[in-house]
């Protein structure tokens, strides 16, 4: 048995192993517990878009080049986005589109 003590990991191995272990769980508690803590609720909304639109929508997401987009947050930020705009600037807008 003398010549399997080698195969024995080092105290000092064994600590730091669990220590990252510790830090990945204890991370990955904190993001459950983020998304445990969410208040949110969302409507359901249906509504109608002529293809260019709903294309237009297609090719925002491709354009953002980050997976999590998708339709509903590129028209949650377009909302946000016109809500951002003083009045005056959103009835312009209004009086363009709808010439």
């Amino acid at each position: 048995m003398a010549g399997l003590s080698g195969l024995k990991k080092k105290t000092e191995e064994l600590l730091e192993q669990d220590q990252l272990v510790d830090s990945f769980i204890s991370g990955a508690e904190k993001r459950v517990k983020n998304l445990e803590v969410s208040q949110k609720k969302f409507v359901r909304c249906t509504f109608s878009l002529n293809e260019e639109l709903n294309q237009l929508i297609d090719d925002l997401i491709v354009k953002s080049n980050n997976a999590r987009v998708n339709r509903s947050s590129i028209v949650r930020m377009a909302l946000e986005s016109l809500a951002e705009q003083t009045p005056e600037e959103f009835q312009a807008l209004i009086h363009k589109k709808s010439q």
